[in-house]
């Protein structure tokens, strides 16, 4: 989420307009007295950070105690913009109390939700709490226009929430076309050797927060599956990205238990230069989450020449063509992803086709688009509230 803000905040400064993020200073070493302090990232666009009393090494479960503290800070120390743009449901609460205060229009980016989460999430991985989902209904209803990344999460929009289908946009996210390009021409993917070759294994690659909603323990499983049913056909997994201490040994035991140091490597979240890389060096990204409203790591892969394995669930299947730019795996059972690695690592000439295919759609999405796209929506919402402003500061995002 936090590469979506960037993104969209950087590209519509590119096209004029200014932009202020605000974020909760969250770091064990952030000031414990309530104040914010404005950073210049480049002409048009700030970071306002704000440090709260209770705020520092706040754990996620602390953070709704928080948000009419945030609130205050920016209202107080905060310039009025002409537009309110909330990113998630924490977020979206301090957003709402700011535009209720500058009476200027509210426009909301869930990019996840309760129900939508809790749809295909077991009762031992976590649900989401009610008063989540309804905060969620509360902002839906009350902002002048919600932001989705497909169709699929619109309609899931107006089944689980009864949103108002005249006040949802759908903006499909961009991609950093300059960080996430496929290998220069000529140039080598990786060591001259395809998939199926001897003793050449399957690269495979996961990227994201270390969780069970996005599955990186069924990527193990189906590992230790095809060690067991096709011991002839190596296969490696890098997993790079971030979790909770709890889920993250857990995962590294799961590894251990199933005799797979010698095929598992665990890296740190990277940034986008080194995650192009990791991503060009492999034959395949996996994605096998419970639920993506659309999921922004596919399409990176795309754009680096890569297929795509994805979970056959909402926004992924708009992320990934299935069959042309990647697969989709009809559940998140290990021994699917098992069969369809297999599949993969033994047809390098469909991987290539893809990988080409991928590259090509991906050049469709760029940031400047998305951009365009939502500055359309913040001129209508203020049209809509009849506030007329000469300036063109337009966004006040708030990151989670």
């Amino acid at each position: 989420m936090n590469v979506y803000v960037r993104q969209l905040a950087g590209a519509l400064v590119t096209a004029g307009h200014t932009v202020d993020m605000a974020t909760l200073d969250r770091d064990p070493g952030a000031p414990r007295t309530a104040g914010m302090r404005a950073s210049r990232i480049r002409e048009g666009l700030r970071l306002l950070t704000v440090s709260l009393p209770g705020a520092a090494g706040a754990a996620k479960e602390d953070l709704p105690g928080l948000t009419g503290a945030f609130a205050e800070v920016l209202r107080a120390e905060a310039p009025r913009p002409d537009v309110v743009h909330a990113h998630y449901w924490l977020s979206g609460a301090v957003g709402r109390e700011l535009a209720d205060d500058w009476r200027v229009p509210l426009v909301l980016t869930l990019h996840t939700t309760a129900l939508g989460k809790n749809l295909r999430t077991r009762a031992d991985e976590g649900l989401e709490p009610a008063a989540r989902a309804a905060a969620e209904a509360e902002l839906i209803a009350r902002a002048e226009a919600t932001v989705v990344n497909t169709r699929t999460e619109a309609l899931q929009m107006v089944e689980l929430y009864d949103a108002d289908p005249a006040r949802l946009t759908v903006i499909t996210p961009g991609v950093d076309l300059s960080a996430f390009s496929p290998p220069a021409p000529g140039g080598d993917r990786r060591d001259g050797s395809r998939p199926g070759s001897p003793g050449r294994p399957l690269r495979v690659l996961f990227a994201g927060r270390l969780q069970a909603l996005k599955g990186p323990h069924v990527l193990v499983d189906a590992l230790a599956r095809i060690r067991a049913d096709a011991p002839g056909v190596p296969v490696e997994l890098e997993i790079v990205g971030v979790g909770t201490r709890r889920f993250t040994a857990g995962l590294q035991q799961q590894v251990r238990e199933l005799g797979l140091e010698d095929a598992v490597r665990f890296g740190p979240a990277l940034p986008a230069p080194q995650l192009a890389d990791r991503m060009r060096r492999a034959d395949v990204v996996a994605v096998p989450s419970s639920s993506e409203t659309f999921g922004l790591v596919a399409l990176e892969a795309q754009a680096c020449g890569t297929p795509v394995l994805a979970t056959d669930v909402d926004g992924l299947r708009t992320a990934v063509l299935d069959g042309v730019t990647g697969r989709l795996v009809p559940d998140r059972d290990p021994a699917s992803w098992a069969r369809a690695l297999l599949e993969l690592g033994r047809d390098p000439e469909a991987l290539a086709r893809m990988g080409a295919a991928a590259a090509r759609r991906a050049r469709e999405h760029s940031w400047e688009r998305t951009a365009r796209a939502t500055a359309e929506v913040y001129a209508r919402v203020r049209d809509r509230v009849r506030i007329r402003h000469g300036s063109r500061r337009c966004v006040h995002t708030l990151e989670r």
